[in-house]
């Protein structure tokens, strides 16, 4: 393997194209060592590691119009701790909390966590409506780029303002803590049309080791279309989005944040 650190984003995101499968982007490297084997736990051979730590841009925290952007490389404790995130994305705080050891929170960042697939973090940004930043400055829907076949480099996240939209009423759950030493077995993130939640829930959000941070689409749409929807519905909606291991634990969070036991 060899470490790369093109100048510019979109020389990174130009070289990864180029190299395809044996490309890897990394930051703190939380995550990829997780798949390296061995005793000794190298790093595959064939493989470049993109270093996306160089650019400024990408470790900043700050408010851009109606937004708060929160660069890719900043850290997760980081990311926690900032004043600006404090304020205008509590519920990311609160699941930076839940994540991992303060170790793994110094080192590894929100970009990272995000472009995993499964962190703690992508169910929170999904049901926040937040955009991804891509390397050549272009913004979009994060649950597009999440959906792509091959997952492109993420500058930045941006999150709507409270000070511009309103405080969003807002929930997130996660089953199994490794701090009990147990991997969690899945997070739920979960926004309301107003602060009087109940039925009134806009965005569903889920993610598990295996199955990749999505929206619920089939949760929300329930919740517009069922007149008094009940537990038996959040499961069968959960069902269309979620193997069912993890449909039944997830409608039954939906259910009692939603009122419906």
């Amino acid at each position: 393997m060899h470490l790369v650190t093109p100048p510019t984003p979109q020389a990174a995101q130009a070289l990864a194209d180029e190299m395809g499968a044996r490309a890897r982007f990394i930051a703190g490297g939380t995550v990829v060592q997780q798949e390296w084997e061995g005793v000794v736990r190298r790093a595959p051979s064939g493989i470049c590691f993109i270093n996306t730590q160089a650019w400024p841009q990408t470790q900043t925290v700050s408010l851009a119009g109606e937004h708060l952007r929160i660069g890719a490389n900043v850290r997760l404790e980081a990311v926690r701790q900032n004043p600006l995130v404090r304020a205008h994305a509590p519920l990311l705080v609160e699941a930076i909390g839940q994540l991992g050891a303060a170790g793994v929170r110094r080192l590894g960042t929100l970009g990272g966590n995000i472009a995993w697939g499964v962190g703690d973090t992508g169910p929170v940004l999904l049901v926040l409506d937040a955009l991804a930043e891509l390397a050549d400055g272009t913004l979009e829907p994060l649950a597009h780029t999440l959906a792509r076949n091959a997952r492109p480099l993420m500058q930045a996240f941006h999150l709507p303002r409270t000070d511009v939209h309103g405080a969003p009423a807002t929930a997130f759950e996660k089953v199994g803590y490794r701090a009990a030493f147990t991997p969690a077995r899945v997070r739920v993130a979960l926004r309301w049309a107003d602060a009087s939640r109940g039925q009134h829930l806009v965005r569903a959000a889920a993610g598990a080791p295996g199955t990749p941070i999505r929206r619920l689409h089939a949760v929300e749409a329930a919740m517009v279309s069922t007149p008094a929807p009940t537990l038996a519905d959040m499961r069968a909606a959960c069902l269309r989005d979620l193997p069912e291991p993890l449909a039944v634990m997830t409608s039954r969070l939906i259910a009692g944040h939603c009122r419906l036991l």
